[in-house]
């Protein structure tokens, strides 16, 4: 009869708190199956303990607060609470686990909740503590301090904050140490922006009278590529994020169309030197060093793995366009787009596993991604409109792309789970051609 009640314990304790049953909660973004966990922003309260916010100039604590509760928001695994969903009101009581009421977040099911503490600080806003607490175990998952000067530096604190939380529960937190870069149009002309994936930090980087087109990062977010079309010419533009400056350079032929950057930082671009366009590396002064890939058709649209060991392009050597895989070692090409007859604009995971590009359906394009160590193949986004120029985010979960499925093209992102497409803000006018690199 005891063994008997021990079970039924056992099997309750396991059914109310999965993480305490779990022992440590974690979420495995890359496997097969999606976890979503139940997370609360709680107010602020002040350090000093004599409960809420009250000596911090101007709305800097609730601001902190929605930045990071809408950070989180973007994040499909998790669920988002509200105040209206912990009975008994959504103050924790303090800050730290001896303080916090747990109870009622357990009951409300709330498997992470985010407490902030603020203190006044001199010359400044004041000084804020972040934690995030498992809430069946009461474990600390990620706890911060940080210095706030102005109401400027909210944004850059709730990322950092969101980019610890993120890596403790996923081992990845890229996304919010990340941007990016992409293509605007300002009447006749198209300009270089960037923004984070949240879209915050809108910053113009270009002002160029002409066309710029096919942004592409360094893989070490240093240095963005991307080809100007003026009044005469194409022209191969690199610019420094650490000294933001703009170098322009002539290369041979006509026509240049998509660079990308390689493991050493050489560009390789498709150049039409010698007929057709065919895939060239460049040394680090922007000359001709190597043919990496040439055929009588056309291959176009270059990319590589962190590991550099791999390159996908598009090439329509067999009469349509399709997505090949190039072994950089070997030095063989092969076809990976399997299905459809109009394949453009590869993007493959930094980790070489997987490549998302896409396909025309029904006169439409569609996001679609193959597994390349299985071969199979899956289409990603549906609906309205048309999805293109998809761009791995550095973690390898994350795809932004371009689409015209509400109207003008916008900037959406979704994930290799093909999660629903999310807008990126990013202000008005035409936006395309999303670059992902890290900051």
């Amino acid at each position: 009869m005891i063994k008997k009640i021990l079970l039924i314990l056992l099997a309750l304790l396991a059914f109310s708190a999965p993480a305490l049953a779990a022992g440590v909660l974690n979420i495995d973004i890359y496997g097969p199956g999606q976890s979503r966990v139940n997370l609360f922003v709680a107010e602020a309260l002040s350090k000093d303990g004599s409960g809420p916010v009250g000596a911090i100039p101007g709305n800097a604590p609730a601001e902190l607060q929605q930045r990071i509760h809408a950070n989180c928001a973007f994040l499909p695994f998790f669920n988002m609470l509200s105040g209206k969903d912990i009975v008994g009101g959504p103050n924790p009581g303090g800050y730290v686990a001896q303080s916090i009421d747990f109870n009622k977040f357990q009951l409300a099911r709330t498997d992470v909740l985010v407490t902030a503490a603020w203190a006044p600080r001199p010359g400044g806003v004041g000084e804020v503590e972040l934690r995030a607490y498992e809430v069946y175990t009461g474990r600390l998952i990620v706890g911060k301090g940080y210095g706030v000067a102005s109401n400027q530096q909210i944004p850059e604190v709730a990322a950092r904050f969101c980019a610890d939380l993120m890596e403790a529960l996923t081992g990845q937190g890229d996304f919010f140490r990340s941007n990016i870069a992409f293509i605007k149009k300002e009447g006749q002309r198209k300009q270089v922006y960037m923004a984070t994936a949240q879209g915050l930090n809108l910053q113009k980087i270009t002002n160029l009278d002409g066309i710029a087109v096919s942004p592409a990062w360094s893989h070490d977010g240093q240095k963005l590529v991307f080809v100007f079309l003026d009044k005469k010419y194409h022209n191969l533009c690199v610019w420094d994020r650490r000294t933001r400056s703009l170098d322009k350079k002539r290369l041979p032929g006509n026509t240049l169309i998509a660079p990308a950057f390689t493991k050493t930082g050489n560009v390789a671009i498709s150049l039409d030197m010698r007929g057709n366009p065919d895939i060239y590396e460049l040394n680090s002064e922007y000359k001709v060093v190597r043919v990496l890939e040439e055929n009588w058709g056309i291959d176009i649209g270059p990319d590589f793995d962190r590991s550099g060991e791999k390159m996908v392009f598009v090439s329509n050597r067999l009469g349509n366009p399709h997505v090949f895989l190039k072994n950089m070692a070997t030095g063989v090409s092969k076809r990976i787009s399997l299905t459809g007859k109009y394949n453009t604009g590869p993007s493959i995971s930094p980790d070489g596993t997987q490549v998302v590009f896409a396909q025309m359906v029904n006169g439409k394009h569609k996001l679609f991604l193959v597994d390349l160590p299985s071969g199979r193949e899956r289409q990603l986004t549906f609906g309205a409109g048309s999805d293109e120029d998809p761009t791995w985010s550095p973690d390898g979960y994350f795809i932004a792309f371009a689409s015209n499925r509400s109207g003008p093209s916008q900037i959406y992102l979704t994930t290799k789970h093909g999660d629903e497409p999310i807008l990126i803000p990013t202000g008005p006018g035409e936006a395309t051609s999303p670059a992902w690199g890290k900051l």
